[in-house]
């Protein structure tokens, strides 16, 4: 078996049940394929069953259409707008916040 990405959790608050993700997809060929869906719906339910949070949240670059697809189409809202938030290839990119609250 080779590895096509990963999935994490950051930021893990147990004091006010909540966590950050992250996840990637590096092998573009793997891309589309519904694994990021499949790997972020357990990693969900995870958090909820296993380690009790209250809500998750991610942070994805706004012109980074198919990430903040993915955690919408599973529920997360974006909640933010961090304006000229991330410096690469000489410019600043803005970047969401979104939540996903335990219901």
């Amino acid at each position: 078996h080779h590895s096509i990405g990963c999935i994490d959790l950051f930021d893990f608050d147990p004091k006010n049940k909540r966590a950050g993700v992250g996840i990637l997809i590096a092998n573009n060929a793997k891309r589309g394929r519904g694994y990021a869906t499949e790997a972020l719906h357990l990693l969900v339910e995870y958090a909820w069953n296993i380690l009790d949070l209250h809500q998750l949240y991610s942070n994805v670059r706004v012109d980074n259409e198919s990430s903040v697809s993915l955690f919408k189409k599973l529920g997360f809202e974006i909640t933010g707008l961090k304006n000229d938030w991330l410096f690469e290839g000489g410019r600043f990119y803005d970047e969401y916040t979104l939540q996903l609250i335990r219901k």
